[in-house]
């Protein structure tokens, strides 16, 4: 039995699974990390844990799992596993949360693909895909405030433009919904520009939507895109179940 975690920088994700069923999941604010989440009585063989939100909350966990007295494993990112190449400047530095996102789709999709993630961050990678070889390669991307992250910082940074909940509207008439559809337009316009580079290195192109934010992206996306599309919301814990099979 393995327990996976993914501790998101606001959420935390947590997944308990042989190599055939998942048998529990779960998911609280990483603020709440030093409460009691894993009351469960299953022997477990191995934990594996993808951490972007610091050193402070590693800590405190590794506390809270001593009880399970199995071999705990804080995932890094690799140069190279199996069939997936990391390309990035410094692969150590490359985050563990796309790392993870790029071994999950390597493992199971035979394509090139660009990866988003739509969280309190929002990530859009390029994975490439050698079918002669069949080898993936983790080519790079961008980093972008999520939604939420979008409408705190301009709320809390400027005078007028306070938070409050938009739509998505074209063209937007109130400030709420130019905030909304800035972010949306945003987005899509990152992905549509990693869809036009993996397209022309590649005939066969995919796009992954993960994270909260997956379909309010999904929604807004036209057809000449949203034909390539799926949505993996658990991609991370999946990357990390790819390395507990290992």
């Amino acid at each position: 039995m393995f327990l996976l975690i993914d501790i998101g920088n606001t959420k935390t994700k947590w997944m308990l699974r042989d190599d055939k069923s998942i048998y529990k999941q779960d998911i609280f604010f990483t603020e709440d990390i030093d409460q009691d989440h894993f009351e469960f009585d299953e022997k477990i063989k191995k934990i594996l844990i993808s951490n972007v939100a610091g050193f402070e909350k590693e800590a405190i966990l590794k506390i809270k799992l001593k009880k399970f007295s199995c071999p705990i494993e804080f995932i890094k990112p690799h140069k190279t596993y199996k069939y997936l190449l990391n390309d990035y400047q410094d692969a150590t530095k490359l985050g563990t949360d796309r790392w993870l996102s790029a071994l999950s789709v390597s493992h199971d999709i035979k394509k090139a693909a660009v990866v988003a993630s739509l969280g309190t961050a929002v990530t859009i990678d390029y994975v490439s895909y050698d079918h002669k070889n069949n080898q993936h390669t983790f080519e790079g991307g961008v980093i972008l405030p999520g939604l939420h992250l979008t409408k705190n910082t301009l709320s809390n940074d400027t005078a007028d433009l306070k938070n409050g909940e938009g739509v998505f509207q074209m063209p937007p008439i109130n400030t709420a919904n130019a905030i909304e559809s800035g972010f949306i337009l945003s987005v899509l316009g990152n992905i549509k520009s990693f869809f036009e580079i993996a397209s022309n290195q590649s005939k066969d192109v995919v796009i992954i939507l993960s994270g909260g934010d997956a379909e309010i992206i999904y929604e807004h996306m036209g057809e000449s895109l949203r034909k390539y599309v799926s949505i993996k919301k658990d991609l991370v814990l999946e990357g990390l179940f790819v390395l507990a099979k290992s």
